[in-house]
C-alpha cells in the first residue's frame, strides 16, 4: 500500500507511527518526523519551544565570584527543499535559550537574531540536521561571563562543567562546588576543548593535545605538529579542534599581531582601569583581536600519535565553521554557495561573545589558494526561511 507520491512511508499504521514519536525526545527530531508527511505531522505534537526552561545554575569562574547559568543550545543546519540556488541551499541555525528562558533562532556565526520561531522550521520546505550541542556561561542577567572561551559538559548526563577561560586557563565545576578547580596548573595556553568519540580532547596554542580522563585528569594523546617541534615555533596564534567523518583535525589560525593571553586577562582583573574591562566586546574593541592571514590544517593520524598536514578537508568536499562555542564540520552541498575546502569563521569572536554583529566581520578562507574573502551576504533575519529572496554572494 502506497501513498500517490509512490512511498509507503506515509502509510504505516497510525498506532506504528505514535510509538516511533513518543520516543522522539530531541525537539530537533520532533521537526524532522513532522515535515516527512501531513500523517506523520498528525502522529506527533508539536514541540513546544515557548514553555519557559528553569535554568541551569552554575558558579562563574573568578573574577566572577557569583552564580551564573549554564545556557544550553543546539546547532543544526537547515536545509531548502528545492534549494534557492544550484550550488547549496543550507546555513547553520543555532536554538538557544533567550535571555527570558524560552527558545530563539541565532546565526552562530555573526550571533545574529533571526525574527522567526523555531516552530516555523516545520514545513516541507524545510529540512533540519542536527549537528551537535554546545554551551556558554552567562551572568544571571543573561551577559555572557567574562572571558570564559569554551565550555563543555562532563559527562552530558551530569552537571560536571569544563572551560577554558581567561585565555588559556582550563578548570572544571562540579554542582555544589564553592569554586572552580584548575585541571592544569602549570600550562595556562589552552585553546580549545572537544568531544569526540566519547573522549574528552583539549589542544594548547602549541598544538599539544591531551585527553581528559573520567577522574578529570589528562592523559598524554599527541604532540605538536613536526613542523612545530623543528623549527622551535608554536606555528599559528589560535588552535581550533573540528570533527569531520569520524577524524579529528587541527585548524591552525595564523594572526597579524599579538593575541591576548592570560597575562593581559590578569592584568585586567587586577587593574579596574584596564582598557579590557571596557573596550572588548565593543566595536572599538576590536584591537585586541588581531586579523587571521592564514590557515594551515591538520588530521591526526592515532596510529603514530602526530598531526599530519593535509590540503583538502575531505574526499567528499566538506567545509569547517568555527564559532565561538562548537567548530563543525559539514558537506559543501550543505551551504549555501557550495564552495568545498573552506573554513567559516570570524576574527572577532569577543566581540560576538557580547554582541551581534555585520556580516563584514564574517569571512571565507579558501584552502586551495589561501584566499580570504568576506561574506557580503547571509541568509539570515527576514530572507532566511524565505527561498525566494535567498543570495549568498563572495
Amino acid at each position: 500500500m502506497t501513498n500517490r507520491g509512490g512511498s509507503p512511508w506515509a502509510d504505516l499504521p497510525e498506532e506504528i507511527l505514535e510509538a516511533i514519536g513518543s520516543r522522539i525526545d530531541h525537539p530537533i527530531n520532533v521537526l524532522n518526523f513532522r515535515s516527512v508527511c501531513s500523517s506523520w505531522r498528525s502522529a506527533v505534537r508539536t514541540p513546544d519551544f515557548h514553555h519557559p526552561i528553569p535554568p541551569i545554575e552554575v558558579r562563574l569562574p573568578y573574577p566572577g565570584d557569583v552564580d551564573g547559568v549554564l545556557v544550553p543550545s543546539t546547532l543544526c543546519f537547515v536545509e531548502f527543499h528545492p534549494p534557492p540556488i544550484p550550488n547549496g541551499g543550507g546555513w547553520p541555525v543555532k536554538i538557544e535559550e533567550a535571555s527570558h528562558g524560552k527558545l530563539q533562532l541565532v546565526d552562530p556565526i555573526s550571533n545574529l537574531k533571526h525574527h522567526y520561531s523555531p516552530t516555523q522550521l516545520i514545513s516541507a520546505e524545510f529540512r533540519t540536521v542536527q549537528i551537535s550541542s554546545a554551551f556558554r556561561l552567562t551572568y544571571r542577567d543573561g551577559f555572557r561571563a567574562f572571558e570564559v572561551n569554551k565550555v563543555v559538559v562532563f559527562p552530558p548526563s551530569s552537571v560536571t562543567v569544563i572551560a577554558i577561560f581567561h585565555k588559556g586557563r582550563i578548570g572544571y565545576w562540579r554542582n555544589g562546588d564553592d569554586d572552580w578547580t584548575l585541571l592544569d596548573d602549570m600550562n595556562f595556553n589552552y585553546d580549545d576543548i572537544i568531544i569526540h568519540r566519547s573522549r574528552y580532547y583539549v589542544v594548547d596554542r602549541f598544538g599539544k593535545l591531551s585527553v581528559i580522563d573520567s577522574s578529570l585528569k589528562f592523559v598524554k594523546s599527541c604532540s605538536a605538529p613536526p613542523r612545530f617541534l623543528r623549527d622551535g615555533s608554536s606555528g599559528g596564534g589560535q588552535k581550533n579542534l573540528v570533527e569531520s567523518g569520524g577524524d579529528l583535525y587541527l585548524v591552525d589560525r595564523y594572526l597579524s599581531g599579538r593575541r591576548r593571553n592570560w597575562k593581559d586577562v590578569d592584568d585586567a582583573i587586577t587593574n579596574s582601569f584596564h582598557p579590557i574591562r571596557f573596550l572588548v566586546g565593543t566595536r572599538r574593541g576590536r584591537k585586541w583581536n588581531p586579523r587571521a592571514v592564514d590557515f594551515k590544517v591538520y588530521k591526526l593520524d592515532e596510529e603514530i600519535g602526530e598531526w599530519v598536514e593535509v590540503k583538502s578537508l575531505g574526499d567528499d568536499g566538506r567545509v569547517f565553521v568555527l564559532t565561538t562555542e562548537c567548530c563543525f564540520s559539514a558537506p559543501a552541498a550543505q551551504i549555501a554557495g557550495g564552495k568545498k575546502d573552506c573554513i567559516y569563521y570570524s576574527d572577532d569572536d569577543d566581540y560576538v561573545a557580547r554582541n551581534m554583529m555585520r556580516t563584514e566581520s564574517i569571512r571565507v578562507f579558501q584552502l586551495g589558494d589561501g584566499s580570504i574573502e568576506e561574506v557580503k551576504t547571509l541568509p539570515r533575519e527576514s530572507n532566511v526561511f524565505l527561498p525566494p529572496g535567498f543570495r549568498m554572494e563572495f
